[in-house]
């Protein structure tokens, strides 16, 4: 399983992990690709009472994200504990979104969570973060 560890005090909230997660999930893995095809981050660096924090699937134990959804569109991943999505079973009704205590489903369509970039070696947000206040920790 792969962890993202999020260390704030080295975060300048430059974003660029957000860019580099956007473009990761673009077709054509660009900024440019992902500006045009209307694709977000699945992380999201957030400043609260001042403070920066990162809004991330946590890969729950029992992820109240997959308990709520009344189709059975996500799953968990045993494996990796990644949630998986079934576009052809969600019909986008938010719930996942409302019932994850930490903020790291957006619905765009279809709801979005971080995937640890499943489809590379490492997740791009830790690659790309030019003060590596992103570290990756395999579990």
């Amino acid at each position: 399983m792969v962890k993202i560890l999020f260390e704030k005090e080295l975060c300048l909230g430059c974003k660029t992990c957000e860019l580099a997660c956007a473009a990761a999930h673009s077709k054509n893995k660009s900024i440019a690709g992902a500006i045009k095809e209307n694709k977000s981050s699945r992380l999201r660096i957030k400043a609260k009472s001042g403070k920066l924090r990162l809004e991330q699937c946590m890969l729950c134990k029992n992820p109240r994200c997959i308990a709520v959804c009344p189709t059975g569109a996500l799953s968990k991943d045993k494996e990796t504990g990644i949630i998986k999505l079934n576009q052809m079973a969600c019909t986008g009704c938010g719930l996942c979104e409302d019932a994850c205590p930490f903020g790291a489903i957006e619905l765009h369509t279809f709801p979005t969570m971080c995937d640890r970039c499943a489809q590379s070696e490492e997740p791009l947000c830790a690659l790309s973060c030019p003060t590596r206040a992103l570290k990756v920790k395999i579990v």
